[in-house]
């Protein structure tokens, strides 16, 4: 359950900081291989909010097209990882959880894209559900 603190966040080097003015829809770590490679990790946690709600409140993030459709955000300075949005879906802003101020906030809900998970994190968090690619309802 949230609190009335607002969540905010932002990038290592501090030059990129947002807010946000709602909870998260869902909340996943992606073992996408698209994922594996912009974050150097073994999979990357997103928390899903709903795009209105997200407010950058300094700096401007660097945007890389990963695909026909998907744009990642990040400091060009420091590296961090910190948002995707899509054409397709302009209305929802994934947010890296890790950049988040409070990460532990929120816990993560779910495994997703599966087909693309490493040896090295299989049986992590295997109590939660898998799927194969975005969870439905």
């Amino acid at each position: 359950m949230m609190s009335a603190a607002p969540i905010t966040g932002g990038c290592l080097c501090g030059r990129i900081h947002y807010t946000i003015d709602r909870p998260p829809q869902i909340v996943c770590h992606c073992h996408c291989r698209l994922c594996q490679l912009a974050s150097g990790a073994l999979f990357l946690t997103w928390a899903t909010f709903d795009a209105a709600a997200f407010t950058l409140t300094a700096g401007t993030p660097t945007i890389h097209e990963s695909s026909a459709t998907g744009r990642r955000h990040f400091c060009a300075d420091c590296g961090t990882p910190l948002m995707m949005t899509t054409t397709d879906e302009p209305q929802k802003i994934d947010v890296t959880l890790a950049s988040l101020d409070e990460p532990d906030r929120f816990a993560v809900q779910h495994n997703i894209w599966v087909g693309s998970r490493r040896a090295a994190s299989k049986g992590f968090d295997a109590t939660l559900p898998s799927h194969l690619d975005e969870p439905t309802g």
